[in-house]
């Protein structure tokens, strides 16, 4: 080990006062100073003196009930290490106004160091493999700066802690249990004012973990990467987080059953899921967000009077996702200003008979909107949604290479002249949603099915075209009393599906080339008699316009009894 001068020496063993009161004390675990261990130091140690630690490895526990400065030698090389020793707790702050710097504490049970005291300041100390790193109970005006976490649950914990700050730490590994969730930084019970400013957390659970009841807590400016989940409020409100910059991670901002937060100027880039409000969360305002390469963007599920205002998707597949069990879970405010590849998000609550015409958007949603029309329209990214509308007209639009169209809950509307083509999951879903006309559009060449109704009545399905969609070219599921008439269904996984639905009538449409050419597992009717007639079969031959005689078995309890012989036989 390094000595000291003996210059020092002497100082040290005659106890020479620095200033008024204050004293310096020696600690090497070689036995060339005055103590042998922190511990023994501490014991003599006054309120404002400093005990220097030399390099070493030290295996005890050290409470600190006098106001202390704990540290290594100024300029000397090598690292004190703190070792577990059995003790849950590292090191114990019960005083207020002590400092801890420059220490390695590492395997302990239980929290590196653990604070129940305030004005402490906690710098350049790296904790590895302790329960928690640090550990704040009920104190308040602690700094905790350029720490190192590694490995643990947690690396920093404020529990009912207040106005401390947080500044450029690093945490690292931090996983955690099955009962007791990791993050880099965790704040619970009620902890509040509180600021996190700066820093790195790497390969965590959680980034920041904001819960129980904690509010008005700034999150700033930290970078967080490969992560689960970079910064989650849960049951929290008035927490603002901003300029934060989250990369490589599975989900970016998680916002649940919280309100009157502010998610602002935060960068996120490479993630499954960028930003989340769900489970009752509302009247919370999210601005000026960036969000690059995500596979969903926003996503917003049970959650109502939110603000959204200048967020910015870029390269994100599904940019704008809301849904909820009723039509409130729709109630936010979504202005143009949002934009998804710099196409604008159009998203409509509660209007009624307005009129969008030729335009080119990002995303288009109509929810609880009577009598609108959409008209002339281009989707570009997203898909077009209509939730719990009714009477709107949906024309000719085109919705290419996105996520088609998803009515959900509509009824008595007009879906005619739309093209949906190459659309990622369906072209048109209609899903609870009763009494509509879809008609003359054009469905190809999407991932699932061209056309597809699931619980939904009386709709009529006419003039369309549904050609080389993955699975069916048009599907109904649970859904009563359709009527499917002069359709072209070409070269589809299965042209036309019926499943657990009665009193649909099918006639007059061309089945060519499909895979499977049409199934039906109910007792619905495949023709109109011999005055209509049935559909067109490209795999059963027939002479007559209907073919009389010359029935075409569909599933096991049906048959279309007058099919035609040629396409479009009826004209």
């Amino acid at each position: 080990m390094l000595r000291l001068t003996l210059a020092i020496l002497i100082a040290l063993s005659s106890g020479l006062l620095i200033g008024a009161e204050a004293r310096m004390y020696i600690v090497d675990d070689d036995g060339f100073a005055q103590y042998r261990t922190i511990g023994e130091a501490i014991a003599v140690a006054k309120d404002g003196d400093t005990i220097y630690v030399k390099a070493g490895t030290y295996r005890e526990h050290i409470t600190l009930n006098n106001r202390i400065i704990l540290m290594p030698p100024r300029g000397e090389d090598g690292a004190v290490n703190l070792v577990g020793d059995g003790n849950d707790i590292g090191i114990e702050v019960l005083a207020d106004g002590c400092r801890i710097e420059g220490l390695t504490i590492s395997d302990f049970t239980g929290p590196g160091i653990y604070v129940n005291s305030q004005g402490n300041e906690i710098v350049k100390n790296v904790l590895v493999d302790n329960v928690h790193g640090i550990f704040l109970n009920g104190t308040s005006e602690n700094l905790l700066e350029k720490n190192r976490q590694e490995g643990g649950y947690s690396g920093i914990v404020l529990l009912s802690s207040s106005q401390n700050t947080v500044t450029g730490n690093v945490a690292k590994d931090c996983r955690g249990s099955k009962e007791v969730p990791g993050a880099g930084i965790r704040l619970v019970l009620g902890s509040s004012e509180n600021e996190i400013i700066g820093g790195w957390i790497n390969s965590c659970n959680y980034g920041v973990l904001v819960e129980g009841g904690s509010s008005a807590n700034a999150v700033r400016e930290v970078l967080f990467d490969n992560v689960t989940t970079a910064i989650a409020l849960n049951s929290v409100a008035k927490n603002l987080i901003e300029k934060n910059n989250v990369s490589n991670s599975t989900n970016g901002i998680v916002v649940a059953t919280s309100s009157e937060n502010v998610v602002a100027e935060n960068r996120l880039s490479d993630l499954d899921l960028a930003i989340m409000i769900s489970f009752g969360s509302t009247a919370n305002v999210l601005t000026t967000n960036h969000v690059e390469r995500a596979n969903s963007g926003i996503v917003i599920t049970e959650s109502t009077a939110n603000n959204f205002d200048e967020n910015r998707l870029v390269g994100v597949r599904l940019g704008l996702s809301v849904d909820g069990s009723g039509a409130e879970s729709f109630d936010n405010a979504i202005p143009e200003s949002n934009t998804i590849d710099g196409d604008p998000i159009l998203y409509l609550y509660g209007r009624s008979d307005e009129v969008v015409a030729d335009r080119k958007l990002g995303h288009i949603t109509l929810a609880s909107c009577d009598n609108c029309t959409v008209d002339g329209c281009i989707v570009t990214n997203d898909a077009l949604f209509t939730h719990s509308s009714k009477g709107c007209r949906i024309v000719e639009n085109v919705v290419s290479k996105a996520y088609g169209m998803l009515i959900r809950r509509s009824d008595g509307n007009e879906f005619r002249g739309n093209q949906v083509s190459e659309s990622r999951v369906g072209g048109i879903m209609l899903v609870e949603s009763g009494g509509n006309v879809i008609k003359e559009n054009n469905l190809s060449r999407n991932g699932w099915d061209g056309l597809l109704l699931r619980r939904s009545e009386k709709n009529r399905v006419l003039s369309n075209t549904a050609e080389a969609n993955q699975q069916a070219g048009i599907r109904l599921d649970g859904s009563n009393d359709a009527e499917i008439a002069e359709n072209s269904v070409i070269g589809n996984g299965v042209g036309i599906s019926i499943s657990g639905s009665a009193g649909c009538i099918v006639y007059r449409n061309n089945l060519i080339e499909n895979s499977v050419q049409a199934e039906d597992d109910g007792e619905n009717l495949w023709d109109w008699g011999a005055l209509k007639g049935g559909n067109y079969w490209s795999d059963h031959p027939c002479d007559g316009s209907p073919c009389l005689a010359q029935p075409r078995p569909v599933g096991v309890n049906a048959s279309d009894f007058y099919p035609f012989g040629e396409r479009d036989g009826w004209a």
